[in-house]
């Protein structure tokens, strides 16, 4: 298992994992060329190629099992890598669902990657604040955001810059072409779920995490019983049921939800189909003089 991956496997605990997503997301970072005069475009290729450590706490809920011995020890993580990646990753933790959180198990990592952010960024005579989103499709009920530092006034002039970490994901946009000739608002929504869906739970690491130790096991199974809960998918028998199976009715919720609102948001299937881009996460950069 690469870095990105255990890191946010640990983090969600299946933070989980970005991991396909976020891995090979940051290796293949698109960032704007500086310029002259652009001190956000500085800053972004800074955040592409500084690389960092960050020790943090999984913040894991109820008490640990009695044969736990040192429960503590097996909440600390370290994660390393350029800010780039730690950003995403730290996104990927606040994944929201119609503005409830997924889960919080990540909250130290992600204050540990946002004063990291801080202050390698700090530079006098320049304020900058980082945006890192992701979404499955533009203005979805599902999505991951984090920023950085203080939103510029409205009166200021701010310099942006904006860096692109895709994931393999991105090659489905012809496939989606054609899902919306043959299957309208539908076939895009269960697309865009289905890879939502597994994004946010790998089938085969979330099992690994389901049959492992505590605290895998643990905040694997509430992290499925939540996302069933927000999604309305009920009560999934986790204990019970393969990944596969616990994917396929989350995705059944999802892809209901998202159907609903691409029907609302979107002109024509072929507009939802563009706006997908389950396999980006985006940071962008803002800077402005005090």
């Amino acid at each position: 298992m690469n870095r990105a991956t255990s890191t946010v496997v640990d983090v969600t605990v299946c933070l989980l994992l970005v991991g396909a997503a976020v891995a090979a997301l940051v290796n293949g970072a698109a960032v704007e060329r500086p310029t002259t005069g652009n001190p956000a475009a500085e800053r972004a290729a800074l955040l592409a190629t500084s690389t960092a450590s960050i020790e943090y706490t999984l913040a894991v809920p109820g008490d640990p099992p009695t044969w736990t011995t040192n429960a503590t020890a097996t909440h600390q993580r370290t994660a390393h890598g350029t800010l780039a990646e730690l950003l995403a990753e730290a996104a990927m933790s606040r994944v929201s669902y119609e503005g409830h959180r997924l889960s919080r198990v990540g909250t130290g990592f992600e204050r540990a990657v946002a004063t990291t952010t801080r202050n390698r960024l700090r530079e006098r005579g320049h304020r900058t604040v980082v945006r890192t989103r992701w979404e499955p499709y533009r203005g979805a009920p599902l999505n991951a955001t984090m920023r950085v530092g203080e939103r510029p006034p409205p009166t200021a002039d701010v310099n942006a810059a904006t860096t692109t970490v895709p994931s393999p994901a991105t090659s489905a946009s012809g496939r989606l072409r054609r899902v919306a000739r043959a299957s309208g608002y539908r076939g895009i929504a269960v697309v865009a779920a289905a890879a939502t869906v597994e994004t946010l739970f790998p089938p085969q690491q979330a099992q690994v995490a389901l049959d492992g130790d505590y605290p895998a096991d643990r905040l694997m199974t509430r992290r499925y019983r939540r996302m069933g809960a927000l999604t309305r998918a009920g009560r999934l028998s986790v204990e019970s049921r393969s990944t596969t199976e616990l994917n396929a009715d989350l995705t059944t919720a999802l892809a209901a939800r998202f159907e609903r609102d691409m029907r609302r948001r979107f002109d024509s299937p072929e507009a939802a189909a563009r706006a997908v881009d389950t396999g980006n996460v985006t940071v962008t950069v803002r800077t402005w003089k005090p």
